[in-house]
């Protein structure tokens, strides 16, 4: 919990949205907190890292204790702590060194982006052990070739999964970036 708070703290100031940067409440439906508690562990995590992200794009800190919150039901008290602390330092780490700009998809989107599909290459293989996938997922996520900062913090979320049989599906890096751009499509952000 203090790492989070740390990360909250040097990441934005502590104000919340104003009325004028809130989010449209109808558009977070798709993958709001009580869907995300129900369904599997991709929804799952999908639904923590576009949450936390927007809590950092709006300056919004009660985004991330609404993923420590949902995380701490879904995963228990201890794992859903962990897996909160090592989204936060997955965040973070890919904020400070990304040589390029990973995108998503709005929390209320259905869609899976590419760097989204990439991310759970990486936390799936982080989960099997299978080292080469998840540093190649790692170095197609961030844009640079050292990535171990990167790969703890995924490994440590997967982890985190795993104590609470939380199975992110087995996932190839080529095969789900050409499904998730959709065939002969862009994948499109918003």
């Amino acid at each position: 919990m203090r790492v989070i708070i740390n990360f909250m703290e040097t990441a934005v100031s502590n104000q919340m949205l104003s009325a004028s940067t809130s989010l449209h409440r109808d558009q977070e439906a798709a993958l709001d907190l009580d869907h995300a508690e129900h369904d599997d562990a991709e929804t799952l995590t999908l639904w923590a890292f576009r949450r936390w992200v927007m809590g950092l794009r709006y300056k919004a800190p009660e985004q991330w204790e609404t993923v420590l919150r949902g995380l701490r039901r879904r995963c228990g008290e201890a794992a859903g702590h962990d897996a909160a602390v090592a989204m936060a330092e997955l965040v973070d780490c890919l904020r400070r060194t990304a040589r390029r700009t990973v995108t998503h998809h709005q929390l209320c989107c259905a869609e899976l982006g590419d760097d989204e599909a990439t991310l759970l290459v990486l936390l799936a293989a982080c989960q099997r052990g299978h080292s080469a996938l998840a540093e190649a997922a790692a170095q197609a996520l961030s844009g640079t070739s050292r990535n171990e900062e990167l790969t703890l913090a995924a490994t440590r979320f997967a982890d985190a999964f795993s104590q609470r049989g939380l199975m992110l599906p087995y996932r190839d890096l080529a095969l789900d970036l050409a499904f998730a751009a959709g065939p002969g499509s862009a994948a499109s952000v918003h």
